[in-house]
């Protein structure tokens, strides 16, 4: 990840992080222009999916973007179409 500087947009190094939650992290970072010197705080938060985990933490949330092909999959029109099909038969022993 790059972060620039807001004053001078020079590169910044991240010099701390925490956790502040399961989507929130904070950084503190710093302007690597020694003529500027501008210390500070950034939060980065995971803020839409664009593909599902396939290794979903319980109780995390994290929206689904719009723009997500997940967000408009078939699989909830194919169980739709899915029920107005009989149930299968069962095949019967003979002897």
């Amino acid at each position: 990840m790059r972060l620039n500087c807001p004053h001078c947009g020079t590169i910044a190094s991240i010099r701390t992080s925490r956790e502040l939650g399961s989507t929130v992290r904070e950084a503190g970072a710093q302007c690597t222009n020694i003529e500027c010197g501008h210390t500070w705080v950034a939060r980065i938060v995971a803020e839409r999916t664009i593909a599902p985990s396939m290794m979903p933490k319980p109780g995390v949330y994290i929206p689904l973007s719009p723009r997500s092909p997940a967000a408009n999959a078939p699989a909830a029109n194919q169980l739709e179409l899915g029920m107005d099909l009989p149930p299968p038969r069962m095949a019967v022993p003979t002897g």
